[in-house]
């Protein structure tokens, strides 16, 4: 039976107000994790860290947020984009995109694409990589350059360090990055174990190293990726670009392969690199 409103009486929409009820809540939980950064789950720290990413549509002149339509609401005051190698752009919020029947993200489908879409005060680079911030968010960071290093062996004192803390000779080596201040990014592969792979990010500078492990089992179908043919698809793998925090340093990567992309922004505990902002863009093959 349905109730009607009595005589002068307005009609009270409760499907409205329960709405903005979790609306509103979003919009708490997300102030809370803004402004602790405590959350351990580096997906859900999407958006509500402060930090998501996304990319840029063929122009570079939008940018989009690949996100549900709650959390696209909430994201008014996400004003700045760093794109690579560390660049900052100023962002103006352009609302909520519904999107359509994309099955694959990426720029060329960026119309279709749901999330929360912004316009740059300036290019971001044809499909570019970001990370959407909050200026809170950015308070607190420098941001820092990196710049790819191509086809050059890591030195012979850190190639024993790597061998030494994995307990197992190391198969390659080889610089991938340079971050501005002067550390350098290095990715090794170990000699298998079996069937167990591994293989290591470490950021080297004056004050030590930092390490990110990489672990794997031999497959078929892909050890890191799918249809990685047993080798660590270094040519996808790219760091993008770093933050420097009075808790030590955060590096943002991109790793692509077959089945899309994979995003994180790792932060220093220690002298290990663990996730802390994550997202991924799925497609199938093509």
């Amino acid at each position: 039976m349905s109730e009607a409103a009595a005589p002068g009486q307005e009609y009270f929409p409760w499907r409205a107000v329960c709405g903005m009820a979790a609306l509103v809540l979003t919009l708490a939980v997300m102030a809370l994790a803004q402004s602790n950064h405590v959350e351990d789950d580096p997906v859900a720290n999407q958006v509500l860290s402060g930090g998501a990413f996304g990319y840029g549509d063929n122009a570079g002149r939008q940018v989009i947020v690949p996100v549900e339509t709650g959390l696209a609401r909430g994201m008014k005051g996400f004003r700045k984009a760093v794109a690579v190698p560390g660049r900052v752009v100023d962002l103006a919020y352009a609302g909520v995109q519904r999107g359509g029947e994309a099955d694959r993200l990426s720029p060329a489908s960026f119309r279709d694409t749901a999330g929360a879409v912004f316009a740059a005060s300036e290019p971001v680079g044809p499909g570019g990589d970001v990370l959407v911030a909050t200026e809170e968010f950015l308070a607190g960071r420098r941001v820092l350059a990196v710049t790819p290093l191509e086809d050059r062996e890591c030195p012979g004192r850190l190639r024993d360090t790597l061998a030494e803390r994995a307990g197992r000779p190391v198969a390659w080596c080889r610089d991938v990055g340079k971050v501005e201040g002067g550390g350098v990014l290095t990715l090794a592969r170990f000699v298998p174990r079996g069937r167990e792979e591994l293989v290591t990010l470490a950021y080297a500078d004056a004050d030590g190293a930092i390490f990110l492990d990489y672990p794997g089992n031999a497959d078929p179908g892909g050890t890191w990726r799918v249809d990685d043919g047993g080798e660590f698809p270094v040519e996808g793998y790219r760091p993008l670009f770093a933050f420097r925090t009075g808790a030590g340093l955060e590096l943002a990567v991109r790793w692509s392969g077959t089945e899309g992309e994979a995003m994180n922004l790792y932060r220093q505990e220690g002298r290990t690199f663990v996730p802390f902002v994550a997202a991924s863009w799925y497609h199938p093959d093509e």
